[in-house]
């Protein structure tokens, strides 16, 4: 056992929450579709939970700095049990960016036979019932407020042709919502275990920063 899983389980201990619930998994190639299917579930659960402990329990967030200006480590906020869950989230993250790798790999291995364009379909459509990047927040009265989007929803499909096979390190969304400024944008998310379909309209005139009002983080 590592001194890192050891200060993490600590941490989950501190904060009465069982480390049990955080796993990590050895993923080969032996795993079949369904296999790789469960973790990517379990996956993308922990990375839910984590998001959730880092604001409820820290305040915080993925960017939020831990030093001062100067250089000096912040007294204000626990830096080191931020640092803990954000390295478990990254961690995550990888082995989330590895199993959809392989899934993708299995799912064009099954279908090699079948002609090349049922291939593609089948393999974008798989695509586009996988989450790319969660909601972390959202501003009252902003765009994506309006729209219904809400905090920890996971979304799947962006713009209608924007999943995860294809939105390059989340610049393929960015680009649509700067193309999309008073243009309805079709958003479809999971919420729990519920697909909702939402309607984003990014705007320049609310009273806030940015075009949608809400913070969109890639898993």
């Amino acid at each position: 056992m590592t001194l890192e899983k050891d200060s993490f389980e600590g941490l989950m201990s501190s904060l009465n929450l069982d480390s049990d619930k955080f796993t990590t998994y050895k993923v080969h190639d032996d795993l079949n579709y369904q296999q790789l299917s469960l973790i990517k579930k379990e996956l993308e659960n922990q990375l839910s939970a984590l998001f959730d402990i880092l604001a409820t329990n820290f305040a915080a967030e993925m960017s939020t700095p831990l030093v001062t200006p100067d250089g000096f480590p912040r007294d204000d906020i626990d830096v080191v049990g931020i640092r803990l869950v954000r390295v478990r989230i990254i961690r995550l993250r990888n082995d989330h960016k590895r199993v959809l790798a392989m899934i993708e790999s299995k799912l064009q291995d099954q279908f090699k036979a079948v002609d090349s364009s049922a291939i593609e379909q089948k393999t974008s459509t798989i695509q586009s019932s996988v989450p790319f990047a969660v909601i972390e927040d959202v501003l009252e009265n902003s765009p994506a407020d309006r729209a219904g989007l809400q905090k920890r929803d996971r979304i799947v499909v962006f713009g209608g042709d924007i999943h995860a096979g294809n939105h390059n390190k989340l610049a393929s969304v960015v680009a649509r919502v700067q193309t999309s400024i008073d243009t309805p944008v079709d958003v479809r998310v999971l919420r729990a275990e519920s697909v909702v379909e939402l309607q984003l309209v990014p705007s320049n005139s609310w009273n806030g920063r940015g075009l949608l009002g809400c913070k969109i983080v890639p898993l």
